[in-house]
């Protein structure tokens, strides 16, 4: 063991530890002490890497929300999410930016929202609820809940502080709809936005039912509007005679009912959905000599501390619901959404992995060409959507819904996604060599809107090879935009920036369809194929279509209708407005670029 003053050398040396020579156990003990450092260390590493993921998923979640909120420190605003500042009539965050809370506090209000945020401050309370005054950016006011919580932001204590706007009696009533009762979409979104806010915070467990009526279509065929308007109208009374008024009820859409159950028990969610079926089938209404009846189907989905966000969460439970009409069921019953059936097994991650970058590295991918064809003859510029598949050992091919579905590694989806756009490149630069000129819908998934790197090396692609960008057009779900609408701006906004095109598609398979239209400029809208689905049906009129996508036109977008099925369908379609038509019946997907456009 060195004397005192050869150890304190050591250690300001950097030796950590001193071993002595003839004391083993001392030693021992020294070197257990640093292997428990090093694993403490790790450890604290590893917690600090998920504390980083939390606070950047939280990051997130805040940014998606529809409630307005801000974190404040020194009673100034240090971040506020976009529905903040819509909220109060600011341009963006650097107009609210380093401003006073003063600024936006009604004089009346502001000494006792200053003094709750000093009770907050000194430990006294953990959250607080008051009501006050919010001033807009135009001076005008208007009612408020506010929450306030402490709050870390950027490593520093601040603030949080969550604006609910308290509605007039008048704008309540615009949230009612008027032929069942019951909350519309608009009413019934901000509920279950709240509903989402509570249950992240955890202990607020509930259930989402998405209820449908089976002979919908039917009695509309028979009896037209008015049989729909009493079927609806006896729906919602007997809704609100099953359901306590503590849960939500709301209609939607023309068939679809939700309610927000606010109960965790899964038996009690099971007894109410059996308790909606045999009532509604129960329901016995009549028009003139024709007796309404009809039985439901209920999709029912879990809402907790961990689920997503509500258009995700709806489409859960709108699956669910469909499933009951699978394999010729009639519906009459409910459905739970299960997440195992549709989510990847992880142990499956690292072969489907495998099997990408293998794919990748020795060129096992192939890309199939359908048209798009326009139903204007003056037009002559040959479109194609591009489909990717994967070549398995036999040649037979495998689409992306089935190889990507357990594969949750960006860097190899980024990998997959830089060669689809590379082999693009390539295909577009000869086609301009033999005197062709086409327009590529090349598909890209939730996933390629986070990726950071890819437009940046896209660009520089395109001026190396002097191609022209606007013949790109990047295809982007509804569902996918929706799903994380802030990085979905930012990728519109940047390949507008590159003066590339975008197309959304599945345009309407959700309740949200306007606001995605509202977040982002396009310049194609590919219509969901539902909407060709219920015209060949006759549950769709064509004069419905025209008022549906007529705010589409207004807007200079340009209208593709997918899965055309004849050629009557296609003379509607362009009597309605429709710009381009794609399906089977003109060309299942091929391996070359060879529909002749221009002698159709």
């Amino acid at each position: 063991m060195p004397d005192p003053e050869a150890h304190l050398a050591m250690l300001e040396a950097g030796i950590q530890v001193a071993l002595t020579e003839n004391n083993e156990k001392l030693n021992v003990m020294y070197i257990y002490q640093s292997l428990r450092a090093v694993k403490q260390r790790k450890h604290w590493r590893y917690c600090e890497s998920l504390l980083e993921k939390a606070e950047h998923r939280i990051t997130e979640l805040i940014d998606d929300s529809r409630t307005a909120i801000c974190f404040i420190r020194d009673n100034l605003v240090c971040y506020a999410n976009e529905r903040f500042y819509e909220l109060l009539g600011y341009g963006n965050l650097k107009d609210l930016s380093g401003l006073n809370l003063d600024r936006f506090i009604a004089s009346n209000c502001k000494d006792t929202f200053l003094n709750e945020i000093n009770k907050i401050l000194q430990g006294q309370k953990q959250s607080i609820h008051l009501g006050a005054d919010i001033l807009r950016a135009d001076t005008t006011r208007f009612h408020a809940t506010l929450t306030l919580n402490p709050a870390v932001f950027n490593e520093q204590d601040a603030i949080q502080v969550d604006i609910v706007q308290q509605l007039s009696e008048t704008e309540i009533f615009s949230e009612i709809d008027p032929i069942s009762g019951l909350l519309n979409q608009s009413g019934f979104a901000k509920q279950l936005e709240q509903q989402l806010e509570l249950a992240r915070k955890g202990g607020n467990d509930g259930f989402l039912f998405y209820i449908t009526l089976d002979a919908y279509d039917t009695i509309l065929h028979n009896l037209g509007q008015e049989g729909i308007d009493l079927l609806v109208q006896s729906t919602g009374k007997q809704l609100k005679s099953l359901v306590n008024q503590a849960h939500t009820l709301a209609r939607i859409d023309e068939n679809i009912f939700t309610l927000l159950l606010a109960d965790p028990q899964q038996d009690t969610a099971k007894a109410l959905a059996r308790e909606i079926c045999i009532a509604i089938s129960e329901m016995d209404t009549l028009l003139g000599d024709y007796r309404i009846q009809t039985t439901c189907s209920i999709g029912i989905t879990i809402i907790n501390e961990s689920t997503p966000r509500g258009t995700e969460l709806l489409l859960r439970a709108e699956q669910a619901a469909k499933s009951l009409h699978l394999n010729d069921r009639i519906g009459n019953g409910y459905s739970f959404y299960q997440i195992e059936q549709t989510k990847p097994v992880v142990s499956n991650d690292a072969a489907a992995v495998k099997r990408v970058v293998d794919a990748i590295t020795n060129n096992h991918f192939r890309l199939l060409f359908q048209p798009i064809v326009p139903l204007d003859p003056d037009v002559k510029l040959a479109n194609y959507e591009i489909f990717l598949r994967l070549i398995t050992e036999d040649d037979k091919e495998v689409s992306p819904t089935v190889f990507m579905s357990s594969i949750a590694d960006d860097n190899v989806l980024a990998r997959m996604d830089m060669w689809v756009l590379e082999e693009c490149i390539m295909l577009m630069r000869q086609s301009l060599d033999q005197g062709k000129r086409h327009r590529l819908f090349i598909n890209v998934t939730g996933r390629t809107l986070r990726n950071k790197s890819l437009l940046p090396w896209f660009a520089e692609q395109l001026r190396s090879l002097r191609l022209p960008v606007d013949h790109f057009v990047f295809q982007i779900s509804e569902v996918d935009a929706l799903a994380a609408p802030a990085y979905y701006k930012a990728f519109c906004k940047a390949l507008h920036k590159l003066h590339c095109r975008i197309c959304l598609k599945h345009f309407g398979s959700t309740s949200e369809s306007n606001y995605v239209i509202a977040d982002a400029k396009v310049d194609f809208v590919k219509l969901d194929s539902s909407y060709l689905k219920e015209m060949n049906r006759n549950s769709l009129s064509p004069k419905q279509m025209a008022q549906m996508i007529q705010p589409l036109k207004e807007k200079g977008i340009e209208l593709i209708a997918p899965m055309v099925e004849d050629t009557a369908q296609m003379r509607q379609l362009f009597r309605m407005g429709i710009n381009m038509v794609q399906g089977h019946y003109l060309q299942p997907p091929q391996p070359e670029m060879q529909y002749d456009f221009f002698n159709q």
